[in-house]
């Protein structure tokens, strides 16, 4: 059990915000956090060799230290501005439409100029429109100063704000500008405000394109995960405590006060004040419980539902975005100029055709943000959760592509040729929101807030419970990076003040419940939002599956596979190629593996092939001890290592060895169910040919499939083999493929083949966006992996663990991960192979050898997080989980 004055659940931006504030004003402060990363959205993912942004566009309100921002001056007093920086950029964005090309500059003059230049027949309405929406702006900021009492007191001083206040952006701009071209130019950044001209507030329009065209947008070196990891250690610095992977289970409360938390751990905190940076659903509902939450707050919270979502086409391409004719950071492309029109065909279902789409190119403001010669670009769109939550889990990569095809299509009209060099794309939908952050509807900007929703009914901080209070989009001024931010200063604010005065008593919380039951007089308890988003993620993405084996099949003699159904319910559904990670306890200790499924999807049954390994712990024990009936459990699928048409050729060239037949094994399975599919050329290597996993069915299915070839590749002559005999290098892969032009090649076996595999395949001028590789894990020898800096593989090192406290020894030839296990300290993985990055680990003191292949996140490197699952100790080490 274990004493704060405050606890923050969720380090989303108001999050951090508020914990950095509490902290710097001397309160014990804890922060809880889920997730293995800090931010929320304000974090980057990492797929191949590429790092990317999840959601920072450009950044308002900042400034810098001649020209401070209010952001500027928020994050100087918790000591954030000297830890990030931060990147201009150097116009608001570009504008493409069938007969318009225009960029919008930054500062007042500019924007007028540019904008009375190219549209000079309403040159006279542009001026009137910019002196308004400045004037607004500029009058709204001193009102949420002196506070509504003096404005109404006061009126003469507040003309602009009393005119238009309660208006629509697009009410504004028709009273002023007739050209519906200059009308589109303004409004295509709607998207950053999550309604179309119709429902936004022009409020919200004003002080957000005010903020940007005084003070500039902004990015962040390091990507907004170092934003993030800045206040983290800022709050550190200042005495607060971050609990990464460790979020809120369950809120105490008792008479109508908050009491304590309980952490995802089981710690049990006390504590008289906590703050919510979830959202207030997922917060009374489950965090409080339903029966807890007084009535008159859960009708309010159904009064509104969550805002607008996105889908996010993230791309990692092999060439200089000068080379797509991308010249500028943030460039808009719609097809026409309805703008309203687009906006609500989103949410007639998943079977659209966007029309209109923002398409990011980050290396033109950082040189440094992907790898030489490459880019990093995002293509986003405004979408909504419900016609993606109506799919079936089966449905569900049919429609992601459908929907990134079109997506593609609409960004080639400013970046030219871009299908002919992706090398990584990664496809997000609203549902991909909803899985990482919990937000109904995916929302990135909390509630669905139109011009006739904002302002003073927006919902306060204080919570419905004394002590409780809520931070962040769904609060205080609503969404987005500045805003956010502001909320958690805001709620600080308030917290403290309550704090001064002995507490928020039960008269605060009668002031709250008068003032929102006469905005939801009538209305009835809605139903529980948050059970929706639950059902719509178990058959997609469940953390945990239960498993019981059906069946034990010996393949080989090396080899068995084990036949699992789902224990309870269904399995979820996944795409041919992807892998799940095992859980098991062996000899006492509680470990995992990741194994690919070999089965097709929709199969129902998943298969798991194991080989036997010299020495192998897990691998033994699923081997010889594992038999029908028994029951083990396993992450959700995952992986990219999957047959993705977006980028893909269709014409694809395996080469397996060993067990990493197993992915193809599935994609292969899968096209047979079907009748269909690419063309497929499995070549295997194998040192006997008895060793040969799924040999015989795989000839069968050469002889069904007309798109089949299978070749097996037997590395020492036997007597009887009249194949080839060698290895899969550039000689043999040229003898059994021809040319190499137009195929995407796949690699997958043990690690002594990518090195031969991948040297091969340069040598024979495949490019690197047509080679996938499967990720794979530590070497059965780590002293041959290059860079191995010689040292002792058997020397031992004592490493202890902030958390928990313990401390333990650690062999220096082998991963960290399985001395933490043997430790009795399990570390969430997935991957076990420092791809997925789950296991994310700071390093507090000590050196460790991480493999060449194994990258991190930018600021990961910078700050000393580590991968446990592929690093290894060179001498003592002190870690924080």
């Amino acid at each position: 059990m274990k004493d704060y004055d405050v606890v923050v659940i969720g380090a989303g931006l108001g999050g951090l915000s508020s914990a950095a504030f509490l902290a710097k004003a001397g309160k014990k402060v804890l922060l809880l956090e889920r997730h293995y990363v800090p931010g929320g959205y304000a974090s980057s993912f990492l797929r191949g060799r590429f790092e990317f942004e999840i959601s920072l566009h450009e950044l308002s309100g900042l400034g810098d230290e001649q020209n401070p921002g209010p952001l500027w001056k928020l994050l100087s007093e918790v000591d954030v501005t000297r830890r990030v920086d931060f990147l201009r950029i150097p116009e608001f964005y570009r504008c493409v439409l069938p007969d318009v090309d225009f960029v919008v500059p930054i500062g007042r003059e500019n924007f007028e100029e540019a904008m009375c230049e190219y549209f000079p027949a309403d040159a006279e309405g542009i001026r009137e429109f910019t002196d308004v929406m400045f004037k607004f702006a500029q009058e709204a900021l001193r009102a949420n100063r002196v506070g509504m009492k003096m404005v109404t007191e006061h009126q003469e001083e507040f003309p602009t704000l009393l005119a238009y206040f309660g208006k629509s952006l697009q009410e504004v701009m028709d009273g002023f500008i007739k050209d519906e071209r200059a009308r589109t130019v303004l409004s295509v950044v709607c998207g950053y405000y999550c309604n179309p001209p119709s429902a936004l507030s022009f409020m919200t329009y004003a002080l957000g394109t005010v903020s940007y065209l005084r003070f500039g947008p902004w990015h962040v070196k390091g990507k907004s995960q170092a934003l993030s990891q800045a206040f983290v250690d800022s709050i550190e610095d200042m005495g607060g405590e971050v609990w990464l992977r460790n979020g809120a289970q369950r809120i105490l409360s008792e008479g109508g006060k908050v009491r304590g938390v309980v952490a995802q751990d089981g710690t049990e905190i006390i504590c008289s004040t906590v703050v919510s940076n979830a959202n207030p659903y997922a917060t009374c509902l489950e965090l409080i419980g339903r029966e807890d939450t007084p009535d008159w707050y859960l009708r309010r919270l159904g009064a509104w539902s969550g805002g607008a979502s996105t889908v996010n086409l993230y791309l990692g391409v092999d060439c200089p975005h000068e080379d797509l004719g991308l010249g500028h950071h943030e460039t808009f492309y719609s097809d026409g100029y309805d703008v309203d029109g687009n906006w609500y065909k989103m949410k007639t279902g998943v079977s659209l055709e966007p029309s209109d789409i923002a398409v990011t190119a980050y290396n033109s403001v950082d040189p440094d943000f992907s790898p030489p010669g490459t880019s990093n670009l995002v293509c986003t769109f405004i979408a909504f959760s419900e016609p993606w939550m109506k799919l079936a889990p089966s449905e569900y990569a049919d429609a992601k592509h459908r929907v990134a095809e079109r997506a593609l299509g609409l960004a080639e009209n400013v970046a030219h040729g871009l299908r002919d060099h992706i090398e990584v794309i990664e496809v997000a939908t609203p549902l991909t929101n909803i899985r990482y952050s919990r937000n109904v509807g995916g929302s990135i900007i909390g509630f669905d807030e139109t011009f006739a929703g904002t302002g003073l009914v927006r919902m306060p901080a204080t919570g419905p419970l004394q002590g409780l209070y809520f931070s962040g989009a769904w609060v205080n001024i609503g969404g987005g990076y500045e805003p956010s931010l502001y909320s958690g200063f805001l709620t600080s604010r308030k917290v403290l003040e309550d704090m001064e005065a002995g507490g928020a008593g039960p008269e605060a919380i009668a002031k709250l419940e008068k003032e929102l039951e006469k905005q939801v007089e009538g209305m009835e308890l809605p139903d529980s939002p948050t059970t929706r988003v639950e059902q719509a993620l178990a058959g997609l993405h469940p953390d945990r599956v239960q498993l019981q084996v059906s069946e034990v099949i010996e393949d080989t003699a090396s080899t068995r596979t084990l036949r699992m159904r789902a224990a309870e319910g269904e399995l979820p559904w996944f795409r041919a190629g992807q892998y799940v990670n095992l859980f098991c306890e062996v000899e006492g200790v509680l470990t995992s593996r990741p194994y690919s499924i070999a089965s097709a999807p929709g199969a129902g049954y998943w298969d798991i092939t194991v080989r036997h390994m010299a020495g192998g712990f897990v691998s033994n024990y699923l081997l010889h001890e594992v038999k029908a009936g028994d029951r083990l459990e396993s992450t959700g699928p995952s992986g990219s290592f999957y047959y993705e048409p977006l980028m893909d050729t269709g014409d694809l060239v395996f080469l397996a060895g060993g067990s990493g037949i197993t992915p193809f094994a599935s994609i292969i399975r899968e096209a047979a169910g079907k009748g269909s599919g690419p063309e497929m050329h499995l070549i295997y290597g194998s040192r006997d040919p008895a060793d040969i996993i799924f040999g015989e069915e795989m000839k069968k299915l050469e002889a069904k499939l007309p798109a089949l070839k299978v070749d097996y590749v037997i590395s020492e002559a036997t007597q009887g083999w009249s194949g080839p005999c060698g290895l899969l290098d550039a000689q043999m892969i040229s003898q059994l493929v021809g040319s190499v032009e137009g195929k995407t090649f796949y690699i997958c076996g043990p690690p002594q083949m990518y090195l031969l595999c991948e040297g091969a395949l340069a040598s024979l001028g495949v490019p690197r966006r047509r080679i996938r590789r499967e990720a794979y894990g530590p070497p059965a020898d780590i002293t041959s992996e290059p860079g191995w800096p010689g040292a002792d593989p058997d020397a031992v090192f004592a490493v202890s663990e902030e958390r928990t406290g313990r401390t333990f020894q650690a062999r220096a030839g082998e991963p960290l991960m399985n001395s933490l296990e043997r430790a009795g300290i399990v570390v969430e993985a997935v991957c076990r192979a420092g791809e997925c990055t789950v296991c994310r680990t700071r390093l507090i003191a000590g050196k460790v050898f991480v493999p060449e292949r194994v990258l991190a996140r930018q600021v990961d490197a910078v700050a000393g997080y580590i991968h446990p699952c592929m690093s290894y100790p060179l001498e003592d080490l002190s870690i924080r989980i």
